[in-house]
């Protein structure tokens, strides 16, 4: 018997088991390789068998792509005054120009903080003196220039800085001063503000305090009374003239004196002027006088739109009639009735308005005072609609002080 002959393996045998050899080597490579993420995918069953155990195999999802790692940065450090926004703050200033005298106490540097602050911590303003011809130290003290401003109700607001002022004997006339403000925390830019430092020793100005007075002839005081005052040096006593002008007829009541005088005394900035007052019988109506001040030979300037006042006389000879009172009702809703009564009263008259419930017959009760300013008064009211009320003027009554004192 011959004997077999060895068969050497076919071409496509071959082919198959070196697939199968580098099927292990990328398998080996996949599972042992750090770089290579490893993903696990269904196979199909390639050899299914018999039509009745094929059991049906859901259809494959697509596996999502794995994120790659991210990682975690520490959220960065804020720069010094950044956080909750002290860096945007601003300042403006509500006078970057300002007159103040020596002896005033101290300098107010008013400023307003803008912009958006979310913090619970204070807002610190500070100054600084930057040029000038005062001296710091001589004119003014810069030891603590800080303003603290609370983080609520304090942006949008008017604040200031006070420095105090030093009062010295000597006169160095008017000196100018530039402060710097900044806010700490804050990367905007400084303001600068400029103030002119008046010494007091210099004389000032006069004035009155009001551009109307006004009395009645026949005053329980007996007397009109005026107020005058003046700024810078109060340190010594000044005297003032001035003039009085007007009909002879109110002239007369203040005792016919044209030209008079009135006197500060040291240490006073203001001062209350009384003219005695002269009640005749006549009936002369309510009159105007004008006072004006002139020129002292004290060295005292006339104060810019205070050199005069006017006094009005009223007389209590001859009051105005009274003026109708004119009424408006309207629904105060809720079963009440609201009116808004209005009427005119000459100057340094009043008038009383009563009310009754009870129809003419009274009684009559106050309901408001109407003091004279020549301008109209309100008064509202508000009562049930069932009742019927009824008003009236009583006639004017001489006014004894009225407004400015």
């Amino acid at each position: 018997m011959s004997p077999q002959r060895m068969r050497k393996p076919s071409f496509l045998a071959c082919l198959l088991t070196v697939r199968f050899l580098w099927s292990v080597v990328v398998a080996s490579a996949a599972l042992t390789s750090p770089s290579l993420t490893a993903q696990v995918r269904p196979v199909p069953d390639t050899n299914p068998g018999p039509p009745s155990q094929q059991v049906e195999q859901p259809a494959e999802k697509p596996t999502p792509p794995i994120p790659p790692v991210e990682r975690e940065v520490p959220p960065a450090r804020p720069e010094s005054g950044a956080a909750n926004g002290l860096q945007s703050l601003s300042l403006k200033l509500d006078y970057p120009k300002l007159e103040i005298a020596e002896d005033r106490a101290y300098i107010p540097l008013f400023f307003t903080i803008l912009g958006d602050y979310q913090g619970t911590n204070d807002i610190t303003v500070r100054a600084r003196f930057v040029s000038g011809t005062a001296t710091p130290g001589q004119d003014f003290d810069t030891n603590q220039p800080v303003k603290v401003v609370p983080a609520m109700g304090g942006l949008g607001s008017m604040n200031w800085l006070p420095l105090p002022t030093i009062l010295d004997e000597i006169n160095e006339g008017t000196e100018t001063a530039v402060f710097e403000l900044s806010i700490d925390g804050s990367t905007n830019a400084p303001v600068r503000m400029e103030v002119s430092l008046l010494d007091d020793l210099n004389p000032g100005e006069v004035g009155f305090v009001s551009p109307r007075f006004q009395i009645n002839e026949g005053s329980a005081n007996g007397y009109a009374q005026i107020r005058l005052w003046r700024t810078l040096n109060t340190r010594q006593a000044a005297t003032v003239t001035y003039r009085l002008e007007g009909p002879a007829s109110a002239l007369a009541v203040l005792g016919g004196q044209t030209n008079r005088t009135a006197t500060f005394e040291p240490g006073q900035s203001q001062i209350f002027v009384q003219i005695p007052l002269v009640n005749n019988t006549e009936a002369q109506g309510t009159q105007d006088v004008i006072l004006t001040l002139e020129p002292s030979g004290a060295g005292l300037k006339l104060m810019k739109g205070a050199e005069s006042t006017v006094l009005t006389l009223a007389d209590d000879e001859t009051p105005s009639p009274a003026e109708p009172v004119t009424l408006s009702e309207y629904d105060n809703g809720g079963g009440q009735r609201g009116v808004m009564l209005s009427t005119r009263v000459a100057r340094g008259y009043q008038v009383r308005l009563e009310s009754s419930d009870a129809g003419a017959a009274g009684p009559w009760r106050t309901y408001w005072i109407f003091e004279g300013a020549d301008t109209e008064r309100y008064a509202f009211d508000s009562y049930e609609a069932s009742v019927m009320r009824m008003y009236r003027i009583l006639p004017p009554e001489p006014l004894v002080y009225t407004f400015p004192w």
